[in-house]
Order: C-alpha cells, then structure tokens, then sequence
C-alpha cells in the first residue's frame, strides 16, 4: 500500500520533471528568438550595446517566467497538454532533429540557410514537436519516441551510401544544390516509410 510520504514524493517529482521539460522547451524557442532576433539586428546594422551575459540572463529569465506562467494555468488557457513538457523537450532537441536530418539538409541547399541554426527547419522541429507533445499528435498518429529513432536509423543506413558515392566520384557538377535536395527528400521519405508506415503494418 502506497504511503502518503511515498505519493507526495512521487507528486513533487512529476511536478518538477513536468516544469523542467518546460524550461527548456521554452528556453529552446527563446534561443530560437534570440537568434532571428541577432540576424535582424546585423541585417540592420545596429550594434547591440552591453554584455553578451546580459543577453543570456534575459533569456533565462523569460523562460522562467513563462514556465510560471504555464505551470500556474497557462496550459489550460491555451488548451494544451500540461503533462507534455518533458516530451516537447526531448522532441525538439532530440528526436525530431534526428529522424528529419535530410529535411534539414535539403533546406540548407535550397534555401541557401546556414547550416547551424538553420531557422525554416528549427522552426519546423519546433512546431512539429509542440503539436505532437501538446495537443495529441502522438496520440493521433500512434506514435512512440522508438518510432523517431528507428526513422534515423533507415537516415543513416539509406543516406551514408548516397552521400559517401557523391563525396568520393562527384565533382560538384552532377550533384548540385537542387540534386542534393531531392536525394535528400526521397531518403526522407522513404527513411518514413520504413520506419513508421511499415512499422504500423
């Protein structure tokens, strides 16, 4: 029989876990903003004035803040799923990143964006991620943290080949920006159906 010292134990540390996975998923998508915000400022030519810490404080602070906020009956107002933090947290920085690597690479090419970050496909992670974690994508597509993995898994396995024969025969002329992007579109795909369509047959 479950003592009333072992169910608050066990409460104060799904609630601290629950708004630890929500700090960093809002420290994420605060970084995020942090980094548009920087690529304005040089486009701009402004020069921001003040330590680089201070910067860093302020973006811990707003994380904190909101995860106060959201802890406190934010999820409710907004109608989502106040147990999805810690999920968000390991989708955004982990999962989806992973098992979405040629998506990523084939935006790079295409869009001409840095490699590292690179904001279309962050931002993409991050609506993805919230959407699965918050508001029952996972659920609704019947999906486990396996499934990502196991998509990353036919990445490598399918992408490697490719881009080890590019890397070793090509010249830059035959695999151009726009090849390496559908190449990497149907690794993508097809690294999908592998490891979640198949999966579910």
């Amino acid at each position: 029989m479950e003592t009333p010292l072992r169910s608050s134990v066990d409460t104060v540390v799904a609630d601290t876990s629950r708004a630890f996975g929500t700090f960093v998923g809002l420290l994420w998508l605060c970084v995020l903003v942090g980094i548009v915000a920087t690529r304005a400022v040089d486009t701009a030519s402004v020069q921001f004035v003040g330590p680089v810490e201070l910067l860093w404080a302020a973006t811990f602070v707003v994380a904190a803040l909101g995860t106060t906020w959201l802890e406190g009956g934010g999820y409710e107002r907004l109608g989502a799923d106040p147990d999805g933090g810690p999920t968000f947290a390991w989708l955004v920085v982990l999962f989806v990143p992973l098992a979405f690597l040629p998506l990523w690479l084939a935006s790079t090419r295409l869009l001409g964006e840095p490699t590292v970050p690179n904001i279309p496909f962050v931002l993409f992670a991050t609506l993805l991620s919230g959407w699965l974690a918050f508001y029952g994508g996972l659920e609704r597509l019947d999906l486990e943290s396996d499934d990502f993995t196991r998509v990353f898994g036919y990445v490598v396995a399918l992408g490697v080949p490719i881009a080890g024969a590019a890397w070793l025969f090509d010249d830059g002329t035959v695999v151009s920006d726009p090849v390496a992007a559908a190449l990497a579109i149907v690794v993508q795909a097809a690294a999908c159906w592998l490891g979640v369509v198949r999966r579910g047959r």
